[in-house]
């Protein structure tokens, strides 16, 4: 598991997000044009209240990743 603890607040991991993220950008371009920018934002910054196992000091999310290592054989 992946400890990220990179950001103050936890709204800054959803504008980390929105701003260097692809399919979250994508997301966000794509909620604009239909006029749901502030409803996605809303939920974005839903998913970090709920995800932020830090304090209002200093957030921390956790991540899980997989490792795949193949061989040529």
């Amino acid at each position: 598991m992946l400890e990220i603890t990179a950001f103050t607040r936890a709204h800054d991991y959803g504008e980390h997000f929105k701003a260097f993220y692809g399919p979250t950008i994508a997301a966000r371009a794509n909620a604009e044009k239909n006029d749901l920018a502030e409803k996605f934002d809303v939920a974005l910054e839903a998913f970090c209240d709920r995800w932020n196992r830090g304090t209002d000091e200093q957030a921390r999310f956790e991540a899980e990743y997989l490792l795949a290592v193949g061989t040529k054989g």
